[in-house]
């Protein structure tokens, strides 16, 4: 029979607990009466736990209180910080959207030079080659060399090659300031598209995260009558068990 719990201590209360674990270790359900006998074991089950829990009670609150004294202290310190260092935050963001407004500026400043400068490049190349092709076509024409004038045609005919044109960056560089790149997917995703694409197999179904909390709603609310399309819907069903006197 359990002890007063004033009476009793933490190694007492464990050994009983062993006690309890022990007996329904070797219950076996097997017929009517065994089944009476594991839920009046259950419910004796949850009412130690309960005696427990008011053995721990005051010990855990006093715990709980050292904790949020503990925080609200950290809490007045954080907030404390965070207020001495909002003007600077603040100044931060300013500085670093000045940054990436200039850097950006000039990046689209050198690529629109570098455009130029591939586009003469080109030109260059091609009337270089189209004049050659010409002085080639000429020479045929007037020594009536066929191979020559082959030549020309396959000059004309196939494309021509420019290298690559590089415009270096000019932005100055500030000690302990660098730049990182951080590519983002829109929030705004369609998807229908996406999903299409999921079937499709192009792209990973990791890109979908099916919505638990839409889905166990939705079972619960139709208590597994209503399919879902590669959803199996079951019930967990459980014991539900109190302490009784």
């Amino acid at each position: 029979m359990t002890q007063a719990i004033a009476t009793v201590s933490k190694h007492n209360l464990k050994a009983e607990s062993d006690d309890w674990a022990a007996r329904a270790k070797g219950l076996q359900v097997v017929d009517k009466q065994s089944y009476v006998n594991a839920g009046n074991l259950l419910t004796s089950v949850k009412h130690f736990r309960a005696e427990i829990a008011k053995f721990f009670a005051p010990h855990v609150e006093a715990a709980m209180k050292t904790k949020r004294e503990a925080e609200a202290a950290r809490k007045g310190l954080v907030e404390e910080q965070t207020r001495m260092e909002a003007p600077l935050v603040s100044a931060e963001g300013t500085l670093k959207k000045s940054l990436l407004a200039w850097d950006a500026k000039q990046e689209e400043r050198r690529a629109e030079e570098e455009r130029r400068l591939q586009a003469e490049a080109q030109k260059m190349v091609e009337e270089k080659t189209l004049a050659y092709a010409a002085e080639l076509e000429e020479e045929a024409t007037a020594t009536g060399n066929a191979y020559l004038l082959q030549e020309a045609h396959s000059i004309m005919e196939q494309p021509i090659d420019t290298p690559a044109v590089v415009v270096k960056t000019s932005m100055p560089k500030v000690q302990g300031v660098s730049y990182r790149d951080h590519w983002k997917a829109s929030e705004h995703v369609d998807i229908k598209v996406l999903a299409a694409a999921v079937a499709a197999g192009s792209v990973p179904t990791s890109f979908l995260t099916p919505n638990m909390s839409a889905l166990n709603n939705f079972a619960r609310a139709t208590e597994g009558n209503q399919p879902i399309p590669g959803v199996k819907i079951w019930n967990d069903r459980q014991v539900v068990a109190r302490a009784t006197a």
